[in-house]
């Protein structure tokens, strides 16, 4: 039996590296359109889709025309050096009601809803997506696309010696909370 792989589903490799600030603008320092992304995270009660490596999210996209995605990632594996995972996802039609579909979720069991933010500029190039993040508790660069081209475009940017974060962000804003005895679970721009 032979399965095609849907236009709406895809596998997700993607590596994450934490810049120091100056860093961080020397890599864009031609850029000036970021985008904020607002995603809307969703948990069971006790967490427990994030042991069973299950992320429903909605992520919301200001931009000139407003862009509604919904979104289930699925972890695949564990892997040190790469953050993989299949990914499905609906882009919504503009002008849907972003409240109804976070009222869906919720009712699903997804009960515990945390709003993160991110500015982001977006760097298509042969095969790979390069993603320059600012975040509320810091600034790092993502790069999806297969580890070969990862690694390459590592090394190109001389990042390849580097701890690599084979992570999502909501982790790492978890791990961001502690360290720094923050109590907020939102992590948003203020």
């Amino acid at each position: 039996m032979t399965t095609k792989k849907k236009k709406n589903m895809k596998k997700e490799i993607e590596v994450k590296i934490e810049l120091m600030p100056k860093e961080f603008n020397d890599l864009v320092r031609d850029f000036n359109d970021f985008q904020l992304e607002r995603t809307y995270g969703y948990f069971k009660e006790d967490f427990s889709n994030i042991k069973d490596g299950i992320f429903p999210r909605i992520k919301y996209v200001e931009e000139e025309k407003k862009e509604i995605i919904l979104t289930v990632k699925r972890k695949t594996k564990e892997n040190a050096q790469f953050f993989e995972r299949k990914e499905m996802e609906v882009k919504m039609k503009e002008g849907e009601n972003i409240d109804t579909l976070r009222e869906i979720l919720k009712s699903l069991g997804f009960s515990k809803e945390i709003i993160f933010e991110k500015k982001r500029k977006n760097v298509f190039k042969n095969n790979i997506t390069i993603s320059f993040d600012k975040l509320p508790f810091g600034f790092f660069v993502e790069f999806e696309g297969e580890p070969e081209t990862i690694d390459r475009y590592l090394h190109e940017l001389d990042l390849s010696n580097r701890p690599r974060i084979a992570r999502a962000y909501l982790g790492l804003w978890e791990d961001y909370k502690k360290a720094n005895d923050i109590a907020e679970e939102n992590c948003v721009f203020k």
